[in-house]
């Protein structure tokens, strides 16, 4: 006998998972509406034989209701021997798919099914730096890292990894790149030499563009070059912004050289967690130059320091503005938002 009930539970644990789950849900309801309709006295209600039924398959037993004829004991019997193994293996089917889920995502295998996240493609300090920074300023920002190793670099709720090789479509498509809000393509410091670094960058980069072109969307692109020469390089395919990764720490040490402290206004510029940040801002119909716009926004607690990629203010009083110009302002968090509410409702 015992002999049978082993090799039925070595069947059972066996079986697919939806099957052992059909199969729960039937011994549960067996048992819920079976006793219920043997001794309606002992379980005058529903809730009452689904209460009973539940805690004699999780062999939890309070005593609070159990049946008193031999046809409802005859159920209870029928629960401890198959419900009870049963439920045992659907239990341990749910923690080892929780198990298999947890290993899958940190090996970089499960493929992410949001939208308007970030893609982070290479893996270095810089990538872990810029994934804080960017988590910091928006808590609710999703991130999805693309790196070909075998473990995820970086554990966070909140960074979904890819493992593979980013030029290969099939691993950009794991990583919903088609509708992330926007794709970092950071320099491989594994590479020595600049040319075969930004040659790295400028594959993965197009395979990013062949993308965007048959999907026949716009994926705003950021690349981190080693030398500027190589911009042009890239001239085939759209990228928003380009990134020198050497010549920045470069030109803010000579900066700091010939300009003692500004070094700590740049930080405060680049970072949220040090006093005011920059932000972007569209203009009004009522600004006509560049001189209303700044005006306008100084006077409401915001400096414009660019109009687009334009920071050259000498003749800001016949400067024209458009509708659709970004408008690049300092300002704390809290002006931000106040003037976004202010210019979408007020005339």
């Amino acid at each position: 006998m015992l002999h049978i009930f082993i090799r039925l539970w070595k069947q059972l644990s066996e079986m697919d998972f939806r099957v052992i789950s059909i199969l729960s849900v039937f011994i549960i309801l067996f048992g819920t509406f079976s006793v219920y309709w043997i001794e309606p006295e002992t379980f005058p209600t529903l809730f009452d034989s689904f209460w009973w039924t539940m805690t004699t398959l999780t062999t939890v037993g309070y005593g609070d209701f159990f049946p008193v004829t031999i046809a409802g004991r005859l159920v209870g019997i029928f629960l401890f021997i198959f419900g009870i193994g049963l439920i045992g293996v659907l239990i341990g089917k749910i923690v080892e798919a929780a198990s298999t889920y947890q290993r899958l995502k940190k090996e970089g295998k499960l493929v992410y099914k949001k939208s308007g996240h970030y893609v982070y493609i290479g893996w270095s300090k810089k990538t872990e730096q810029a994934i804080k920074e960017v988590l910091y300023h928006n808590h609710g920002a999703e991130i999805v890292l693309i790196e070909d190793t075998d473990e995820t670099p970086m554990s966070n709720d909140k960074v979904h990894f890819i493992s593979g090789d980013p030029s290969e479509e099939r691993i950009l498509h794991k990583a919903n790149i088609t509708e992330a809000k926007r794709v970092a393509i950071f320099s491989d410091p594994a590479i020595e030499d600049a040319i075969l670094r930004d040659g790295k960058s400028l594959l993965i980069a197009s395979a990013v563009e062949a993308l965007s072109m048959a999907h026949e969307i716009d994926i705003q692109t950021i690349v981190e070059i080693c030398e500027e020469r190589h911009i042009s390089k890239f001239n085939h395919i759209r990228v928003d912004d380009f990134i020198l990764s050497d010549d920045s720490v470069s030109l803010l040490m000579a900066k700091a050289t010939l300009q003692p402290g500004t070094t700590t206004i740049f930080r405060q510029l680049l970072s949220k967690r040090f006093g005011n940040n920059i932000y972007v801002l569209k203009a009004k119909d009522t600004w006509k130059t560049y001189r209303d716009a700044s005006q306008k926004l100084l006077d409401d607690g915001a400096v414009l320091i660019a109009v687009n990629e334009d920071m050259d203010f000498k003749e800001a009083i016949k400067k024209p503005l458009k509708k659709d110009d970004n408008l690049y302002v300092i300002c704390d968090e809290t002006t931000f938002k106040r003037l976004n509410v202010l210019y979408e409702t007020v005339e």
